[in-house]
This record gives structure tokens, sequence and C-alpha cells, in this order.
């Protein structure tokens, strides 16, 4: 067994698609309809496949926005950069796989694509997991929530990172 084998379980594609089929979602749900364009899950996956960001933004309110938790757990902002292009590769598999899965649709245009959640909910099959994965699914929705908020400049200047 690897040293990383949990990690890399963690970010596996499939789940990746689920989570960003719940960040997809509630960022429609909170943005009157519009979907993320491919920036908005990128540093989505920065964020999602770190345990300690994950721990810190499942149990926050949906109104407290990506300040809030930053404020109170700095280490968020610490090596974002780092992981938003380390983890871009796993985040792109899973935008692939939700495509693939028809849980997610690639909408084209100007600019970068967006990909909006399909359904109201996930497939049955794939709809629970282990408290882990909960967890994950519940950041992500979050951080729909809080992404919807700001356009994606003032978003990245607030965490610190650049595309």
């Amino acid at each position: 067994m690897r040293v990383n084998h949990e990690e890399l379980i963690l970010r596996n594609p499939a789940l990746g698609a689920c989570a960003f089929w719940h960040f997809s979602r509630k960022y429609a749900d909170s943005k009157a309809g519009a979907a993320p364009s491919l920036p908005y899950f990128l540093l989505a996956a920065g964020m999602l496949f770190h345990r300690s960001t994950v721990d810190k933004i499942r149990r926050m309110q949906f109104e407290s926005g990506v300040l809030k938790a930053v404020s109170e757990r700095p280490e968020i902002i610490a090596g974002l950069q780092g992981r938003v292009e380390q983890y871009h590769p796993a985040g792109l598999l899973a935008l692939h796989v939700g495509a693939a899965a028809g849980i997610l649709s690639r909408e084209g245009g100007d600019g970068f694509p967006i990909f909006r959640a399909q359904g109201n909910d996930l497939p049955k099959d794939i709809r629970d997991g282990t408290a882990a994965v909960v967890d994950i699914f519940s950041a992500a929705r979050r951080l729909g929530a809080w992404f919807a908020m700001d356009e994606l400049p003032s978003l990245a200047h607030q965490l610190s990172v650049e595309f």
C-alpha cells in the first residue's frame, strides 16, 4: 500500500464529479440559475481536496462567506495556490467524468466553459456515502453558495490565488 493511498482515493474522479455536482447545484441556486465556469471548479478542487479546509467549511453557515472561513482558519489560503495548481488535473478529470455520466452538462460560449448540475439530486446509487464523503459534499455546497456571492477576480483576490 502506498503512503498516500487515502489521499489518492479522496481525489478520485467519481467522487470529484459528485462533489462538483453539489457545488454547481448550490452555485446555481444561489445565483439565479447561473452556472459556474471552469476556473471556479479548479479553485474549488484546491479546497475540496484539502482535509483541513473541508473540516472547517463543512459546518459553517451558508451565509458566512469565504472571508469568515479564511479569517478563522488562515491555513485555508496557505498553500492554496499550490493546491489549485497541483489538483487541477484531478479537477478536470472529475468534470469529464461528471459530463460523461450525465450529472453535469458542459455549456460553451464566450470565454471558459460552464458546467451545470443536471437534475434535482444525484442518482440514488451515488447519492449517499460515508461520513467523509458527506463532509466533502457539505463543503462543496457551501463553496457553491459562497462563490456565487463574488465574481472570480474578487474571489481570487480574497483567496490570494492567481489564474
